[in-house]
């Protein structure tokens, strides 16, 4: 596999080929896990990834983006 190949963007499930959506679920102790959502047909990802402690797990609303 050569660089240009080892990335994920395309979903195995549809073959939706824009990227994904990032979810996170508290698991346990302030750790959370990171997964991938399929904007497309909605199939979930397991990659692996842990977050570092998280203090709190309510999320706050930020800034809303705006398209120009």
């Amino acid at each position: 596999m050569g660089l240009e190949d080892s990335y994920f963007r395309e979903c195995i499930n549809c073959g939706y080929q824009r990227g994904f959506h990032v979810f996170f679920k508290e698991i346990k102790d302030g750790k959370a896990k990171l997964g991938l959502i399929c904007p497309s047909c909605g199939q979930s990802y397991d990659i692996g990834w842990l977050t570092a402690d998280i203090a709190e797990f309510e999320p706050k609303k930020e800034k809303v983006y705006e398209d120009h």
